[in-house]
């Protein structure tokens, strides 16, 4: 508006332009065509219904789960060491043997300590192999001595010399995480993160003091790649071209075990010799339950004098030892009958054991994995194959993990095509939502193997990162080639893909994602935001976190941590109460709680075993650019805002201007500067400053904190639209 009431015709027209409050940003149009109240950039920012614009919350560390050093070694590593000597004609390597002693002469000082452990190799040796890391002593500058337990020969061949070797598998790197409910105790909520030689669960009800160890199979670890899920009250975890693992979801165990794995044999009828029935309970004594599992479905093959009939199905309720479990029924109390059941037969190709699938999906009562691999052999030692399949997906029975049905359990996608299952979804009405590299697919009435269906949603567009997949309400969100696209639920039968991509307006920003790495995206929603990580530039892990807040409807901001070695490996939604909200899970960290803390600190961990890090919350706001609706260059003239600091925290902020056509930055001071001080804890303030009459078509502002967490409400821009000559254009 107008400044005064008239102007003479040589007077510059002060026009102002005002965004009272701000709903979120977009970089794909350019910064003069957004309208009020948007922004150009907003890194690590929120923005609520109320139209304040403030950082983030920082983030907090939870637990540390693992205490094992990844690099921080109990032993020093050599980078170099001198060959070993050579002695006599023949120019033999100077090691020699003594009972279980061996000692190695070099060629120069080696620089070694009595305790270091160095890693030898040789063409041969006896019975005991020598090869491999070995404490050694230094008996002198240029000898060293081993001890190998049962060495019982000279090894012969050339010697080979090195600093110790790192054994990678040894290192416990979190390679996945999920949220784990206990089903014995429903106000115990965990964290389940998995390690490479173990899995520990962090309890969120304690703020992460309590730690349950879980520990694999004797030879078994879980390598990078893999992925964990908690079905049927257990936890799974998936190892591409392994056997996978299962825990039973008693704490009072601690112990994963291979689920079933081999040749899978056709299950033999069960005689069941006492059967009494009590209070609706049947307690049914066999030989052995070893073959049995809570949950699996029996038919009664013999009726016997038990009052079924054959053809009859029963499901097991409980194991409740080596030779009895129980299920419920509707017979009247009675004791010592007798029946004959049965696990289901299959027909045709048979069924299998869960085939070393890379990930799996809870659905209807089913695991649901692709179906690459094939398992045979012995249980134990079984025997995986490579089918070279990638778009196969299996069923399992109900309530049966261990029990896929090749016949009607076995659907393909895309046949013929170029293309590979990405991930699942279990979505509403007995739908199965495939998502293909390219394709998108659904299979209805999983219910009823024998009557599924399976058809395209689209194949204009499939997914990138299968962890980036969400439901929320009636849609389901991921990341694709062309960036977040979204599926609607039309009608009671329908899905239906968006035509236009979810981040189309920060366009600017999912053209940054590294395509390279971008499958290691994860996501999840909370608190009405979807929080995506990707790998932004030339990064290969998620060093970014895109944020949509679904109130405004609009993207919220791109959030970092102020440090180069930080990475959102996993992000997983978890506890309860106070407790209930996001955890970021990093893979040489711990588990952090995202926007936990009332300050602008980061608090994180970035090496397993390190020490405690810290960074501030980097947070900057960059509006629309200002032009007064005029394509003449302005003089501005002067700005002003309203801020009010946190409910916690004293603020500060620098501001500058930037502008374009004639392209600056102008230097605005802060709040300090123009308030006389800092901005004292729920302080609110109206500041006003001058641009100094800087000449430009359009202006920005930028507001960067640097203190506190101020929440920036609304802010007015001023510039003078000059009129100097009194020709007219006729």
């Amino acid at each position: 508006m107008s400044r005064y009431d008239t102007y003479g015709e040589r007077d510059s027209r002060i026009a102002e332009d005002l965004d009272q409050g701000f709903t979120g940003f977009n970089n794909k149009l350019r910064p003069d065509q957004l309208g009020s109240g948007i922004l150009t950039e907003s890194n690590n920012g929120r923005m609520d219904l109320n139209g304040e614009w403030q950082p983030r919350r920082g983030m907090e560390i939870f637990s540390t789960p693992f205490s094992a050093a990844v690099f921080a070694l109990s032993f020093r590593l050599h980078d170099t060491l001198p060959d070993v000597a050579t002695s006599g004609s023949d120019v033999k390597e100077d090691y020699s043997r003594s009972g279980e002693v061996l000692t190695i002469n070099f060629s120069g000082a080696h620089g070694i300590t009595t305790g270091d452990i160095v890693n030898i190799s040789v063409a041969a040796g006896g019975t005991v192999d020598p090869d491999g890391n070995h404490s050694c002593t230094a008996s002198s500058s240029t000898q060293i001595q081993i001890t190998i337990a049962g060495l019982d020969a000279e090894p012969t061949g050339p010697m080979n010399v090195t600093g110790a070797k790192l054994n990678t598998s040894a290192s416990n790197f979190i390679h996945a995480a999920c949220e784990f409910s206990d089903p014995n105790n429903e106000a115990a909520s965990y964290i389940a993160a998995v390690g490479t030689q173990s899995t520990i669960l962090v309890k969120t009800s304690d703020s992460g003091a309590t730690t349950v160890t879980l520990t694999y199979p004797t030879g078994e670890s879980v390598p990078e790649g893999s992925n964990i899920i908690q079905a049927f009250n257990k936890l799974f975890i998936f190892r591409k071209g392994q056997i996978a693992l299962q825990w039973d979801g008693d704490i009072s165990t601690t112990t994963f075990s291979l689920v079933s794995n081999g040749e899978y044999t056709q299950p033999t009828p069960i005689s069941i010799t006492d059967l009494d029935f009590a209070d609706g309970i049947a307690t049914a004594t066999v030989s052995s339950t070893s073959l049995l599992l809570a949950g699996d479905v029996l038919t009664v093959t013999t009726a016997g004098s038990s009052g079924y009939s054959a053809g009859d199905t029963v499901t097991i309720r409980a194991i409740t030892n080596s030779t009895t479990f129980t299920f419920v029924t509707d017979k009247a109390d009675a004791t010592n009958k007798t029946a004959t059941v049965q696990k289901p037969v299959s027909i045709g190709l048979g069924f299998t054991h869960m085939p070393a699938p890379e990930f799996g999906i809870y659905h209807q009562r089913r695991l649901v994995v692709p179906y690459r691999y094939d398992i045979t052999g012995s249980s134990g030692s079984a025997t995986i194959t490579d089918r070279k399949i990638l778009d196969e997906a299996l069923f399992s029975d109900i309530l049966d993990q261990n029990t896929y049905d090749r016949v009607y359990g076995q659907f393909r996608f895309n046949a013929g095509e170029s293309d590979f299952i990405v991930g699942f979804h279990s979505f509403s009405d007995d739908k199965l939502v495939v998502f293909n590299r390219n394709s998108i697919h659904i299979v209805a009435n999983s219910l009823d193997l024998g009557s599924s269906i399976s058809q395209v949603i689209t194949n204009e567009v499939g997914c990138l990162a299968r962890d980036s997949i969400q439901q929320i309400g009636n849609n389901m969100i991921f990341l694709s080639d062309n960036g977040v696209y979204g599926l609607d639920f039309v009608d009671l039968y329908n899905l239906r893909g968006q035509d236009v991509p979810l981040s189309a307006s920060i366009q600017g920003t999912i053209d940054r994602i590294n395509q390279n790495h971008a499958d290691k995206a994860v996501s999840v929603y909370f608190n009405n935001r979807y929080y995506l990580a990707v790998p932004l530039d030339n990064s290969t892990t998620n060093n970014a976190l895109l944020i949509y807040n679904f109130l405004n409807k609009q993207w919220e901001s791109i959030d970092s941590v102020n440090d180069n070695d930080w990475e959102y490996t996993h992000l997983v939604v978890g506890g309860s109460g106070d407790k209930r909200g996001v955890y970021a899970i990093n893979r040489t960290g711990g588990v952090h709680r995202y926007e936990d803390r009332d300050d602008d600190t980061d608090r994180y961990l970035d090496i397993i075993g390190g020490s405690n890090q810290s960074a501030i919350v980097s947070a900057s706001a960059v509006s629309r650019m200002f032009n007064l609706k005029s394509l003449d260059r302005k003089k501005w003239n002067n700005f002003e805002l309203h801020l009010q600091s946190s409910e916690n925290n004293v603020s500060d902020a620098s501001f500058e201007a930037i502008t374009e056509n004639i392209d600056g930055i102008i230097d605005l001071g802060s709040v300090s500067s123009l308030n006389g001080e800092e901005l004292a804890i729920d302080e609110d303030v109206s500041l006003r400053g001058r641009f100094g009459n800087k000449r430009a078509y359009g202006l920005q502002f930028k507001l960067t904190t640097t203190k506190g967490r101020p929440r920036l409400r609304a802010l007015k821009v001023a510039g003078a639209i000059t009129f100097r000559n009194l020709q007219k254009a006729e």
